[in-house]
């Protein structure tokens, strides 16, 4: 704490009657100069004493200055009242008041940006003039699989070792302006990301967003396939009709066994087409919430007794086994019989298509997580692995399944069935050894 004083000297005799004692003691001339002399003293004592409290009240500015350049912004000096020093004091501890606001803004907006950014699901990477990371949000962690430690403080291209993004890094500040490239992951993954340089930003040079378009690519990927599916399967039919009626224009009408013999063929495509475009709208009315479905407590062993019911003769003429296990007290569920029984129907007829001769159907029911899962299980030949996240599309259709015939729509169906009555499907297979699909639907 400060003090500063003001030095004072009262006289208790003028100069005039120092002067007049003096020469009674020594004369005149002597006296001139002894007066000369006292005085002279007192002036070199007065101006130390001066000098002294002038250092140590610079000493003691330069102490406060010192703590608030450390951190210490609640730093102030303090001063008597009528001190000298007193207005450079006040306008010291002004500046430091003023310092220690500005800061504490800076700190708020600081905060709010953290937070903002932290909140974002887009990872965010700030990189400084030397490529290397000074911030990291928290999406990042999870988009990119690293530890905070081995992320901030780590060269860009170490987080991110793509030659794509390096050089979409360096085009962004040559030019100063904001540039955009899409970088594949392994696994598939792909990421878009957008890097803008920062004018006067201090230690972010460039700010690096990364969109996560893997799904997008995934989408553009089905949509492809559905396109390139459903023209395959509508065209595999229109030319076997097509090659009827020419073989009929050409003469084989005339015999009445041939013609009709293709005129079932053609009958039969036709019933291929009609079953295609009904479980299409199906699909369609189910997605867009239009199909009306009645809501009704339906007892699942009875369903799936129905169903074994319908797919047994099928399965018999294929030649193989199809048996039926579902545990005793199933809970009831709330739900449509019609779409509940076609489901479990699309999982017989799939695994009696792929099952071959001498094989062995099962259809197991049993009470899971609050509600019923349905299960179909087969010996079938089973299922790629690269194939099996994608069953459940609309047309996917492995090599294995087009030989086998079908439209590509029941799994799809079982899929959107459970969905709309709150449920879920999945599958498991191995190659040789068969495939289980599974349904789980919640208890009413």
């Amino acid at each position: 704490m400060l003090r500063s004083f003001r030095i004072r000297v009262f006289a208790a005799i003028s100069l005039a009657s120092l002067a007049a004692v003096l020469a009674l003691a020594f004369g005149d001339s002597a006296a001139v100069v002894v007066a000369v002399a006292i005085l002279l003293v007192a002036s070199i004592s007065l101006a130390i004493a001066a000098a002294a409290t002038v250092a140590g009240e610079a000493r003691m500015l330069a102490g406060a200055a010192r703590e608030i350049a450390q951190g210490e912004l609640t730093a102030r000096l303090q001063h008597g009242p009528g001190d000298e020093m007193g207005v450079a004091y006040n306008e010291f501890n002004r500046m430091a008041a003023q310092l220690e606001s500005r800061v504490a803004e800076a700190s708020q907006e600081r905060n709010r940006l953290m937070a903002a950014l932290n909140s974002s699901l887009d990872a965010v990477v700030a990189v400084d003039s030397d490529s290397a990371v000074t911030f990291a949000n928290a999406a990042v962690l999870g988009l990119l699989g690293l530890a905070p430690e081995e992320i901030t403080g780590h060269p860009f291209v170490f987080i991110m070792p793509d030659p794509t993004a390096i050089e979409g890094l360096r085009a962004s500040r040559e030019h100063g302006e904001s540039t955009s490239v899409v970088i594949e992951r392994p696994n598939r993954r792909f990421l878009r990301a957008i890097i803008t340089p920062i004018v006067g930003g201090g230690a972010w040079s460039s700010l690096v967003v990364f969109h996560d378009m893997t799904d997008v690519k995934r989408v553009e990927e089905v949509r492809r396939d559905f396109v390139a599916n459903v023209s395959h399967e509508l065209r595999t039919p229109l030319a076997a009709i097509k090659s009827v009626i020419e073989t009929l224009e050409g003469g084989a009408i005339d015999d009445k066994k041939v013609a009709y013999d293709f005129l079932g063929r053609a009958d039969g495509e036709v019933d291929r087409l009609t079953q295609m475009v009904e479980e299409l709208l199906e699909l369609s009315r189910i997605e867009s919430g239009e199909l009306s479905m009645s809501r009704e407590l339906v007892d699942p062993s009875a369903v799936i007794e129905s169903a074994a019911n319908r797919m047994r003769p099928p399965a018999e003429r294929a030649a193989l086994t199809l048996t039926t296990t579902v545990s005793p007290g199933l809970p009831r569920l709330n739900g449509d019989w019609v779409s509940l029984e076609s489901a479990v129907v699309n999982l017989v007829h799939n695994a009696i298509k792929f099952t071959p001769e001498g094989g062995r159907i099962e259809i197991m029911a049993r009470p899971e997580n609050g509600g019923v899962m349905i299960e179909v299980g087969d010996t079938g030949v089973g299922i790629e692995p690269a194939d099996l996240p994608r069953v459940f599309e609309r047309f996917f259709k492995a090599d294995r399944a087009r030989r086998a015939g079908g439209t590509g729509l029941g799994l799809a169906l079982v899929k959107h069935t459970a969905e709309a009555h709150g449920g879920h499907v999945e599958a498991e297979s191995r190659l040789g050894e068969g495939s289980r699909f599974r349904m789980w639907l919640p208890a009413a």
